[in-house]
């Protein structure tokens, strides 16, 4: 194996306590559809979204790929993104930082769980949200959304995920 590979990639250890291991549930690799507007236009693109535990069992971390592999040549997007997340668990606070880069930003996050669901905060952004929620073992419903101080919810966009394994 390669050692970079080797070093970044981990099995479950006790560095996550179980019940704040929210992410578990995530891990394998997804089909992904991903819905917004573009340009006043409905879009939908293919993607998909891998999640792996890594550094020694301290964090899970992604690779964020819109449009897919299969079809960013048949359907290539102005605004795709190959991009990773890193969601090292804060034992001090019980959430997890993350971190999330691509191309073209890199947006820092602390998420929390709110019962069923996981909330990311965007730390440097007012009132924008990353939010996991419907998550079972075979699907799971990711949006970026504003949510204003009176409450109103403005979807940017939502992704659902179909495990592939």
């Amino acid at each position: 194996m390669d050692s970079f590979i080797d070093a970044l990639l981990s099995q479950k250890t006790d560095k996550i306590p179980d019940e704040y291991d929210w992410f578990a549930p995530l891990l394998g690799d997804w089909a992904c559809d991903y819905y917004d507007e573009l340009n006043g236009q409905k879009r939908y693109v293919k993607g998909e979204w891998i999640f792996r535990r890594v550094l020694e069992g301290a964090g899970i971390q992604d690779v964020f790929i819109f449009p897919s592999r299969a079809t960013k040549e048949t359907a290539p997007q102005p605004d795709g993104e190959y991009g990773s997340s890193l969601r090292m668990y804060n034992y001090f606070e019980n959430c997890y930082d993350v971190v999330y880069t691509c191309d073209h930003c890199m947006k820092r996050l602390r998420f929390t769980k709110e019962d069923d669901k996981l909330v990311g905060k965007v730390l440097d952004e007012e009132n924008s949200y990353w939010i996991f929620t419907e998550i079972t073992e075979n699907s799971f419903k990711w949006e970026n959304v504003m949510i204003a101080d009176d409450g109103t919810r403005t979807q940017d966009c939502e992704i659902h995920g179909k495990r592939v394994k």
